[in-house]
């Protein structure tokens, strides 16, 4: 769901080969991706792991896909992997081409399949999702009393849609099963890099875009989000993964990262996002501030 994919695979490649014949030792490593996203959340686990135990941590970063970071954990380069997405997994790491869409039931597929397949243990989610969200602007919404993706309906044969252009033709959960699941279409369709909708919106270029739901250009533009009230996109749940093995090395693990589940809700998560993306701060002192005011680390 991320641009430049060329250069994210020969980083995350590089990683890999910087990781060839390193063994967990005493050392628990927590891999991510190289979003803010991802990095913010590794700190948070890495700062929350050794405050609340004895366990020694280190940061494992640029790995640029799922498949990359399940073959770090497969090959026990890493033994935590900060955070993986229920749709994510349930398509790539499980090959599935159709699954429940209700948020528990996708959990719990993922959750067992991963715990069957790759002998790792998925934790319960953060509380937030990282899926694909219908956004406008204040002023669209307040017009028409959007708060909904149904309540588009009224008015969408009138509206300018920019989407990323493989939406548009995906099968399962792009725009032609869009337009089967809500009954209506856009008056027109402006296909754009998923990168640039933001700015579009905003600027009126077009007047509804797919966004994605913690990016913190929806806080940076002030963009009002509209409920996925049928439950058309998939699950995005975010959840920490662990080796089994590791777990059973350091019973006290699962607990202390516990500590984080259901902490953290979409619009948190696109706040911490703004703090790094926007207003460019630290990703270690992001995840410091957040720890300290939930209590669970001290100053």
């Amino acid at each position: 769901m991320r641009k430049n994919w060329i250069k994210v695979m020969l980083v995350s490649l590089c990683s890999l080969a910087a990781l060839a014949g390193c063994g967990s030792g005493d050392v628990v490593k927590i891999g991510h991706q190289p979003t803010t996203e991802q990095t913010i959340l590794a700190h948070m686990l890495q700062q929350l792991i050794e405050a609340n135990s004895d366990i020694e941590t280190e940061l494992v970063g640029g790995l640029g896909t799922t498949p990359i970071v399940l073959q770090a954990m497969e090959n026990d380069d890493i033994q935590i992997s900060a955070v993986r997405y229920v749709g994510t997994d349930l398509t790539s790491s499980l090959g599935l081409e159709e699954f429940s869409k209700d948020p528990q039931e996708a959990f719990e597929l993922v959750k067992n399949g991963v715990a069957e397949k790759f002998d790792q243990a998925w934790l319960p989610s953060y509380g937030f999702d990282n899926t694909y969200i219908f956004t406008v602007r204040k002023d669209i919404a307040e017009k028409y009393n959007l708060k909904t993706i149904s309540d588009l309906e009224k008015v969408a044969g009138e509206m300018n849609l920019g989407t990323d252009s493989s939406w548009l033709e995906r099968p399962n959960d792009g725009y032609p099963a869009f337009q089967e699941e809500y009954g209506f279409s856009f008056g027109q369709t402006t296909p754009m890099d998923i990168g640039l909708v933001y700015k579009a919106v905003a600027n009126g270029e077009v007047d509804v875009v797919l966004a994605y739901s913690t990016d913190a250009r929806l806080q940076e533009y002030d963009l009002v989000t509209l409920e996925d009230d049928k439950h058309f996109f998939p699950p995005y749940g975010a959840s920490p993964v662990v080796r089994n093995d590791t777990l059973e090395q350091y019973p006290e693990l699962a607990d202390v990262i516990n500590k984080l589940a259901g902490k953290i809700d979409t619009q948190t998560m696109t706040s911490l996002n703004y703090k790094g993306d926007v207003e460019q701060l630290d990703p270690a002192e992001i995840a410091r501030e957040f720890l300290i005011e939930q209590g669970l680390v001290t100053e």
